[in-house]
């Protein structure tokens, strides 16, 4: 019995998981299996170069992300989980509009 285009996709989905595929790298292999039974890509179906498109410009992103991101107005490493936090509280900022030089010698 012949598979539909939606159990290949299936297969092919279940398999990249699995494998860890990236999206272009899926594509493929679903284009390569779809035209192995004979069938068509439906229309809509995304290509080779918008799924290799997508990845380029996901990886961007990541390597954006890599140094941290803007906390508080200064750059920060991102740490596993953790949030970042200012280190003048509440207290100390109302300090810092009165007596800056008292906050400047604590934060040293």
């Amino acid at each position: 019995m012949a598979k539909t285009f939606k159990e290949i996709q299936a297969e092919v989905m279940e398999l990249a998981r699995k494998n860890d595929m990236d999206e272009a790298d899926a594509m493929r292999l679903l284009r390569s299996r779809v035209r192995a039974a004979g069938l068509k890509m439906p229309k809509g179906t995304a290509t080779d170069a918008q799924a290799m498109k997508q990845q380029a410009e996901m990886a961007k992103g990541k390597a954006a992300m890599q140094k941290g991101g803007m906390a508080n107005g200064k750059m920060h490493m991102y740490s596993g989980g953790g949030s970042v936090t200012d280190k003048m509280n509440p207290g100390l900022k109302a300090l810092a509009k009165k007596r800056p030089d008292v906050v400047a010698n604590i934060l040293k």
